[in-house]
């Protein structure tokens, strides 16, 4: 890695830390996970005698009582979790570290599943700013610390087990032959991710077993893509088959997990119109390469063969986000896995334009996108800092009242809600601005949360006239 790369990755790692230190602890999820879970539902309040985690053993019990009765996902919340107990200053350095793997992690994907740090710094930078202005809520996937667990460190594991697969798709008449720790440490990291996301390691499961199979045909299957696999099922069973899925439905819902129970299940096309607004550019430049490149695979192999994973992983988008239109819900966060899938075959797809000499993307193009992102880029930037800015010193100041005010442990404390940002500049700043709001009622769970974790009687947040952003 020379000093040019190395500036790049510290001022990618920078960029990623500033807008973590300035995100605070979001009221809701942050702060009832930073208590042992109570086996109930999460909006309805905790009680008096909730205990704050306070070491692994509470970690432990508080994940188990999790699984039974909140949901699947045990190890994005146990990272959740981990960081609630040890403090958002630590979140904020490993969270911030973890974005810059996931860009890197995408970058070797791309590169044919080869590990390296002699990266081009265009491409580096191609996958920085796809994420930033193509993830549907960014700052949920990428800031708020337990959609953060959820997603972004989800999809680092992910990613990090496919990666041996696209290896040895490129270097098919490779025999690898690994030793016995790369084999059973393909079915740990297949365990742990297939624990992650139920609507994305579904389809990676199809599509690697598709690979085995062909695999196998060839007489070229060898023993970690099958201990790797074996692991990724037995991951996704634990966490589609946790008691608490069905147990949070029930308690939140009054439902079970009959398809369409109750009207439960519906279309979600708005939310999907949404996502689409977000992917377009990668999916308009994904599909218009797959044409190009129609004629030249019929002739050159090697071309082929890109041809084929870039329209697998167009599938697998597609997949991803497409199976959450019969969820009971489709927050826009959960496309991300999809984005990424894009976001990697457009870097494939711009290593083969200078690798094939195929002229996927004229130069003038090339740079009129250029210009248009700088720009974007640096507006946008300026937007978003401006907003968290703003609301890192409201909530900080807020907090300072709650945290030193004499009467706080007897009486009830009413603030007001934070000012708003304008409207205009929420929209500059790319749809990224996290909101952070409690209720008007002292009993309502996110008050209630909030209240255990500060050692208060409770608090009011009252609305402000000009609440409605100009």
């Amino acid at each position: 890695m020379n000093k040019k790369t190395i500036l790049a990755v510290a001022c990618i790692y920078i960029f990623f830390y500033i807008l973590n230190y300035l995100t605070p602890i979001c009221f809701g999820d942050d702060y009832v996970y930073a208590f042992i879970w109570e086996g109930h539902s999460m909006y309805e309040p905790m009680s008096e005698q909730v205990r704050r985690l306070s070491s692994f053993h509470d970690l432990l019990v508080s994940q188990w009582s999790h699984y039974f009765t909140g949901n699947g996902r045990a190890i994005s919340h146990t990272i959740a979790q981990f960081f609630l107990w040890m403090g958002k200053d630590i979140f904020n350095m490993f969270n911030a570290l973890i974005s810059v793997l996931l860009i890197m992690e995408i970058y070797w994907c791309a590169n044919k599943g080869v590990v390296t740090l002699d990266f081009k710094i265009s491409r580096l930078g191609f996958i920085f700013f796809a994420l930033w202005a193509f993830t549907p809520a960014f700052s949920q996937v990428f800031l708020w610390l337990t959609g953060a667990c959820n997603y972004l460190w989800s999809a680092v594991l992910l990613l990090a087990f496919v990666m041996p697969y696209i290896h040895k798709y490129y270097f098919f008449e490779d025999d690898q032959s690994p030793g016995i720790g790369f084999i059973f440490g393909m079915f740990f990291l297949g365990v742990l991710a297939g624990w992650t996301n139920e609507n994305s390691v579904c389809w990676i499961i199809l599509a690697l077993l598709t690979f085995i199979i062909f695999n196998w045909k060839l007489h070229k299957l060898e023993v970690w893509m099958v201990t790797g696999l074996t692991g990724l099922l037995i991951g996704y069973a634990l966490l589609i088959f946790a008691p608490g899925n069905v147990a949070r439905l029930q308690m939140e819902t009054g439902a079970s997990f009959g398809w369409l129970a109750g009207g439960l299940f519906k279309i979600h096309i708005d939310m999907l119109v949404v996502v689409l607004f977000f992917q377009f550019l990668l999916w308009y430049y994904s599909l218009r390469s797959l044409l190009i490149l129609k004629d030249a695979a019929l002739k050159n192999d090697a071309v082929r063969r890109e041809k084929i994973l870039v329209q697998s992983l167009c599938v697998l988008s597609f997949g991803m986000t497409g199976i959450m239109l019969f969820s009971p819900n489709f927050p826009p966060r959960s496309a991300f896995p999809g984005t990424i899938m894009l976001i990697i075959a457009a870097s494939l797809l711009l290593r083969s334009n200078n690798e094939y000499s195929i002229n996927l993307i004229r130069k003038s193009v090339k740079r009129l996108l250029l210009v248009v992102g700088s720009v974007y880029f640096l507006i946008s930037t300026v937007a978003t800092l401006y907003s968290f800015y703003d609301y890192h010193v409201q909530i900080n100041n807020m907090l300072s009242y709650v945290k030193y005010s004499e009467q706080a442990k007897d009486e009830i404390l009413t603030i007001y809600s934070l000012k708003p940002v304008s409207k205009i500049i929420a929209n500059i700043s790319g749809f990224r601005l996290l909101y952070y709001k409690m209720s008007d009622n002292e009993k309502d769970w996110r008050n209630v949360a909030f209240s255990r974790y500060y050692g208060i009687k409770g608090i009011r947040m009252l609305k402000r006239e000009s609440d409605n952003p100009k």
